[in-house]
């Protein structure tokens, strides 16, 4: 490989729609996945919570080309784990053990707050040596971006963090709504393009325009941002800024009984509100021959579809997974609660204090 390679970050706040946006800018327009992967080489390092990774299997088109971490978040681990991966990469490529790539991309769960990762690609040795920071994309929610932008502190430092900003969901929101989110939006950050998923440029312009802002001029004008990094609390793995964040993973190898699923995340989105931050998942109903994808953000459950064959693999048949992401003030509440989900299931809650370590 010849040169630095560049790096781009996408984030977004919890079920922003990253990996959607992904799947949508890699997908190859009249060419199957080898195709693809031929014509844009490009690594994706897809960072989740919970104890079982689930995001991956919602990233098509790039084959197995995908790094997953599943320590927790990315924003916290860092200087360690993401650090390996790329050292790896790089150095399997060099090699030959894998082929050459031409760009790294890294989705951040939806908590992590994006400055420690900059920080790091642009800092870390190793890794300046090799790799170059090419700018952040920031995916915001059209219907519940407004509030997410008064409550979630992470949400604005992804928005003000942003190279360039796309806004999500314009088709569920009132045209108002977005209007005045995107007003908020360049209040935060006036020099970032905007866009709507819908009428996002393809990956070469949309990279191309998430990195106008990334070279020492913009990175001086928010270096205060992460100034205090050097040597931080992330990187001594002291609590991180998100650590009233807890992550609840459910796995369950019985059939699921739909009603009763329903039912029951039904009740729980109507008394947790905002407390339950998103609920994702795989699940295997009773009389289906496939898993279905569950997706909740707040109070919304989205229709539950079937997977397809790619992320079925994923897998094993039979198996159910769900994750629970909520603020630590919900938990005394969740155990009575999240029984009735999938009863008999194993459970493993983990507490953005942790995730540091």
């Amino acid at each position: 490989m010849s040169g630095r390679i560049p790096v781009t970050v996408v984030s977004g706040f919890l079920g922003s729609g990253k990996t959607t946006l992904l799947n949508r800018l890699l997908a190859p327009a009249d060419a199957g996945p080898a195709q693809a992967q031929a014509a844009a080489p490009i690594v994706v390092i897809v960072n989740e919570l919970g104890a079982v990774g689930l995001d991956h299997a919602w990233v098509r088109h790039i084959g197995d080309r995908i790094v997953l971490l599943e320590s927790g978040c990315i924003c916290c681990s860092v200087r360690g784990e993401l650090v390996g991966a790329l050292r790896d990469l790089f150095l399997a490529a060099l090699h030959r053990k894998m082929p050459a790539f031409s760009r790294v991309v890294i989705e951040t769960t939806g908590i992590a707050d994006p400055a420690p990762i900059i920080y790091t690609l642009k800092y870390e040795r190793f890794l300046s040596d090799r790799y170059a920071y090419d700018g952040c994309i920031s995916v915001v929610d059209g219907v519940h971006g407004a509030q997410q932008l008064r409550q979630e502190p992470v949400a604005v430092q992804q928005a003000v963090l942003a190279d360039a900003l796309v806004i999500s969901k314009t088709d569920l929101a009132a045209v108002d709504t977005v209007a005045a989110l995107e007003r908020s939006l360049r209040a935060l950050n006036p020099g970032a393009p905007q866009y709507l998923a819908q009428d996002a440029p393809g990956l070469p312009d949309l990279l191309r325009a998430g990195s106008l802002r990334a070279g020492v001029a913009g990175l001086q004008s928010r270096r205060g941002l992460w100034d205090g990094l050097r040597g931080g609390s992330a990187a001594r793995g002291l609590p991180a800024a998100h650590g009233d964040i807890e992550v609840l993973t459910m796995a369950s190898d019985a059939a699921v009984r739909r009603p009763a699923f329903i039912k029951a995340i039904s009740a729980l989105l109507a008394d947790s509100g905002v407390e339950l931050l998103r609920v994702k998942g795989m699940l295997w109903f009773e009389g289906d021959s496939h898993a279905s994808a569950v997706h909740a953000v707040h109070r919304q459950l989205y229709p539950m579809e079937p997977m397809e064959t790619h992320a079925r693999a994923a897998q094993s048949p039979g198996a159910s997974v769900l994750v629970l992401i909520f603020r630590a003030a919900a938990g005394p509440l969740m155990p009575d609660k999240v029984a009735q989900l999938l009863p008999g299931a194993q459970l493993s809650l983990s507490s953005g204090r942790n995730f540091a370590q």
